[in-house]
């Protein structure tokens, strides 16, 4: 699916800067300032143009309610028009109960600074069916010009000429495009793909990608930049801002600017500041829109505590805009699916959030390119049952640039050839166990950089398991901690020569490397310019993005102290999700070669709070199907039930059940099966459509049928994560440190 903003979604609001821009950057001294840039800039703006206020990128300004709260079985029609209703600053309250939404949109675009908030995820829910959708924005007439001067790094002001369309006025976002590497002219009609051996931009394309062909508009490069003035009435000089990330804008590529408006009355800026907080998201009763929730054509808009459960006919959530949040949610993909389905798709946007968030049952993110400068961090993937085993973050189309992904734990991530090139992205600190355990069995692979995947990052990452064999390969080999992907027949060697990898540890070599060899310190050409020199210390921040946002220290916190309020996680109550009665704080930063004791990778990983959450919420009995075991085996340590009525299709059952009415002696008791929840959660190792497997040691003896309970999807609270105050206990120093120093 390709989903590239060739129509641009407008805004109103003037972007100011947040506070951490005074901090030094994270990365400073370890990569070169050509292949990073300020990921302060993601998520919610410090300042709004109503004059609401944020504290730091992951959390909303604070409301007040507009109205009555609206009670269960309201209309669409009614919700809609309370939102059109409200002034800026305040929230619609829905009470507890079911909203169906048949066939009818719900419009959170109606007035900006609006909040639509649930009575929470357990009590509040909307049932969407048919063409049934969450839009936050929504486009008419378009306007574009041809980009005439301001192409440097860091310039906020350009001109345009020759304008056409809808006219361009301050708050809206506009869409800066060039066209792809070796083309110009109208419609990028002029010229061919031609690999310059630097930058290069290529999407649809059989020069760059393995499955696209030339069906796509070389025009790939793009960059969402907000207007805060314009002089004249086209030709323009426009003032925008953040800066310009990319180097490589040029005149001899026919860069252009396109916007839309957001009514059709007329040129006007787009709608800013709409939220959607604390409720559920039922998608599983027979929606057929491709995604159930649109966070597009907005700017500084969020979706934040919000369990959303899908089916879909593709996905559950598209993410475009432009500084908007995605946080704290939990998504499940439930069981019809066919092939690849997809919990997040973004793309064609910058400066977004998505930050803990908890993605279950299909495959986590998926990027649709044509985007720069997000920051996708501290978010957990598990139980990935589409057919590919995607357990995954992967930039799947075109045009991806200068995204940062920090703290993730996930099975594999990939920048893939696809669809065409990616430059200058980067990953920190994520945990990549190299599979979906205890399940996936085939294709286990670490982090994964196909041809022109160029000038990418990887630093201070924990990677591996007992499924990675080998610590670097090409795409013919897997099982690799990475696994560079000469797939094409031209194999782009630049793809490995100038990757910078620096301070990762795997359980491969079992150790953490600075290895000088890694480090692109010689490039030919234009590729130059993206050298990087060796560092001269082994030292890492904790974050590449969080400066600045009272996150203390940079050693592990075993006690708490980040500051952050989603740190500390509630792993158990007394009434769920209102009475917790205890909590667990994992230490900051969690992976790394300055962090030890962790259960992953020789100890130099944790779990993140996302996963803490997974693990310990309860199992909501509103969404398992029962399903009969008519009969089982037991061999070698392994449990094979034959089941009944399982889904069919092209998927993989996965993740946690329920065995009711067996023998005791049919429940595990340790191994990776067991996890010792109260529900007494069993997790498969195995599935086909007529069987589940399991690890089970020892012999039963006996024979466990009875029902089958699945899946396992969780209640959900945003409450399961609380504030850990800073200050809570003093940087201690890191211990146990293994290094190999070439």
């Amino acid at each position: 699916m390709r989903r590239v903003w060739s129509h641009l979604f407008p805004l109103i609001s003037i972007l100011l800067s947040f506070s951490a821009l005074s901090y030094g950057q994270g990365w400073s001294g370890i990569l070169a300032s050509s292949r990073a840039m300020n990921w302060g800039n993601a998520g919610l703006p410090a300042n709004f143009p109503d004059g609401e206020t944020t504290p730091n990128p992951w959390t909303p300004p604070t409301r007040t309610q507009c109205g009555s709260t609206i009670s269960s079985g309201a209309s669409p029609a009614t919700i809609n028009a309370a939102l059109a209703a409200c002034p800026t600053g305040t929230y619609v309250l829905l009470g507890a109960g079911t909203f169906a939404f048949s066939n009818a949109n719900l419009t959170l675009f109606a007035q900006n600074g609006v909040t639509l908030r649930g009575s929470g995820a357990q009590s509040t829910k909307l049932v969407l069916t048919g063409t049934s959708v969450i839009n936050f924005g929504q486009s008419w007439s378009n306007g574009s010009c041809s980009w005439t001067s301001g192409y440097s790094v860091g310039s906020t002001s350009l001109t345009a000429a020759s304008c056409t369309g809808a006219s361009l006025v301050p708050g809206q976002l506009v869409a800066l495009r060039q066209c792809d590497t070796g083309y110009s002219g109208s419609n990028c009609g002029s010229g061919s793909a031609t690999d310059n051996g630097g930058l290069f931009v290529c999407g649809y394309n059989t020069t760059c990608d393995t499955d696209g062909g030339g069906s796509g508009e070389p025009n790939n490069q793009q960059q969402i930049v907000y207007v805060t003035s314009v002089t004249g009435t086209g030709p323009y000089t426009v003032t925008f801002t953040p800066g310009i990330y990319m180097p490589n804008w040029s005149s001899s590529q026919s860069p252009t600017i396109s916007w839309t408006t957001t009514l059709p009355s007329g040129p006007t800026a787009s709608p800013y500041g709409n939220g959607l907080e604390d409720l559920t998201v039922d998608l599983t009763q027979g929606i057929t829109s491709n995604s159930g929730i649109n966070l597009t054509g907005t700017y500084a808009s969020w979706i934040k505590g919000v369990r959303i459960l899908g089916i879909g006919k593709y996905l559950t959530a598209y993410i475009s805009g432009k500084n908007c949040l995605f946080a704290n949610n939990y998504m499940f993909g439930t069981t019809s699916f066919n092939g690849v389905f997809f919990l997040i798709q973004e793309g064609g946007d910058s400066d977004n959030l998505v930050i803990n968030n908890i993605m279950a049952g299909g495959t986590p993110w998926e990027g649709e390119g044509s985007t720069e400068g997000n920051v996708i961090a501290y978010n957990y993937g598990r139980y990935a049952q589409s057919s590919g085993y995607f357990n995954r973050l992967y930039q799947h189309v075109e045009g991806s640039a200068f995204i940062l992904y920090e703290g993730n734990e996930i099975g594999q991530t990939e920048d893939d050839d696809t669809w065409g090139t990616h430059d200058l992205n980067t990953w920190f600190r994520n945990y990549v166990s190299g599979w979906d355990p205890p399940f996936q069995t085939t294709t286990p692979t670490g982090m994964t950089l196909d041809s022109f995947s160029r000038f990418e990052n990887a630093i201070g990452n924990a990677i591996g398991s007992a499924q990675l064999t080998n610590y670097q390969s090409t795409y013919s080999s897997q099982e690799s901690a990475f696994v560079f992907g000469l797939s094409l027949a031209s194999n782009d060697t630049l793809t490995i020569s100038s990757a910078m990898r620096w301070g990762n540890c795997d359980t491969v070599t079992a150790t953490c490397r600075f290895v000088s060899s890694e480090v692109p310190t010689t490039l030919p050409g234009n590729a130059a310019p993206f050298e990087n020199l060796v560092p001269s210390s082994q030292t890492l921040p904790c974050s590449f993005f969080l400066a600045g946002y009272n996150v203390t220290g940079c050693n592990s916190h075993p006690s708490g102290g980040t500051g952050l309020s989603w740190w500390q996680v509630c792993t158990a109550w007394t009434t769920f999700p209102a009475s917790c009665s205890a909590t667990q704080v994992e230490p900051f930063p969690l992976v790394g070669p300055d962090v030890s004791g962790g259960p992953y990778v020789n100890g130099t990983a944790y779990d993140i709070p996302a996963a803490l959450a997974s693990n310990n919420l309860p199992t909501d009995p509103t969404y398992q199907g029962s399903y009969n075991i008519t009969g089982s085996t037991w061999s070698g340590g392994t449990e094979t039930l034959s089941v009944s009525g399982l889904p069919s299709g092209s998927m993989h059952i996965m993740g946690g059940f329920q065995l009711s009415g067996a023998p005791a002696a049919c429940s595990p008791t340790s191994g990776v099966s067991y996890t010792g929840r109260p529900d007494g959660e069993v997790l498969m190792t195995g599935s086909s459509t007529t069987t589940i497997s399991y690890a089970l040691a020892p012999n039963p003896g006996t024979s466990c049928t009875g029902t089958m309970k699945w899946p396992d999807i969780r209640q959900f609270d945003e409450r399961v994560y609380e504030n850990d105050p800073a200050g809570a206990q003093a940087p201690q120093a890191p211990t146990g440190l293994q290094a190999v120093v070439h």
